[in-house]
């Protein structure tokens, strides 16, 4: 009799295809679980063909790992690559925008805060230029003089500064000339002060320190010093001041 290839019985599968068979519900088992695991946000459901794409191969790669080999971490690579692509549906283009934004304004904020604040950059240089002034006190002052052994107001002035690489022009009347103008009442640490004493124009110029005092090469007594600008002598004669830091 005629047998019907139909009615053939299957043949029991080998031990090594039951265990192929196993590792693939396992395999399908766990890429299941772990899309219905994952908490993806609402915006993101709907994925690109290229996302969806991505997951059909890592998925399709995963299976075939799985089905040339029986090492047990080939799976759990498969499912991390697929947890680092759902990962990244996170970001969707609005929250992607929103997160980018919010780091650049925390990093922003974090730069900001670490910088020192205007003011107390500018005092920290006026602090600075008033202790140079105050290495020069008792040098003995010299019309046109530019060194230890003698030195005028303008030159005083200029070398303090230089120190600090600020750089001015050689005597008061070019001096007053740059900067920005401090109205009387605005007087800070470290504005150039401007008076007229032998000459029509601005023939002498100190440093302001504060409390209406200023350090200066004075040719009065002699040396560098600090004088009393609401004396009667330098308040009659005050022109204006400048600031330069």
């Amino acid at each position: 009799m005629a047998i019907n290839p139909l009615q053939t019985q299957a043949l029991p599968a080998s031990p090594r295809e039951l265990r192929v068979q196993k590792k693939n519900d396992s395999v399908t088992m766990d890429f299941q679980s772990l899309l219905h695991s994952m908490s993806v946000p609402e915006e993101a459901k709907s994925v690109s063909p290229q996302t969806a794409a991505e997951l059909l191969r890592i998925q399709m790669m995963q299976s075939t790992l799985a089905l040339s080999s029986d090492r047990p971490d080939t799976a759990i690579q498969g499912q991390r690559a697929i947890a680092a692509l759902l990962q990244g549906l996170d970001q969707a283009p609005g929250r992607q925008m929103r997160s980018t934004a919010a780091l650049e304004t925390a990093e922003a904020q974090e730069w900001a805060s670490s910088m020192p604040s205007p003011s107390t950059t500018r005092d920290a240089e006026v602090d600075g230029v008033s202790q140079t002034a105050a290495e020069f006190l008792g040098t003995p002052y010299l019309f046109g003089g530019e060194g230890a052994s003698g030195i005028d107001c303008s030159s005083f002035v200029q070398q303090v500064f230089q120190a600090h690489h600020i750089n001015l022009p050689r005597t008061a009347r070019e001096q007053i000339t740059v900067g920005s103008d401090v109205a009387p009442g605005d007087l800070q640490k470290g504005d150039l002060v401007f008076f007229q004493t032998y000459a029509s124009y601005p023939s002498h110029v100190g440093i302001y320190l504060g409390d209406g005092k200023m350090i200066h090469a004075s040719s009065g007594r002699g040396e560098v010093t600090v004088s009393d600008m609401n004396s009667d002598y330098y308040s009659s004669r005050y022109l204006g001041a400048k600031r330069v830091i």
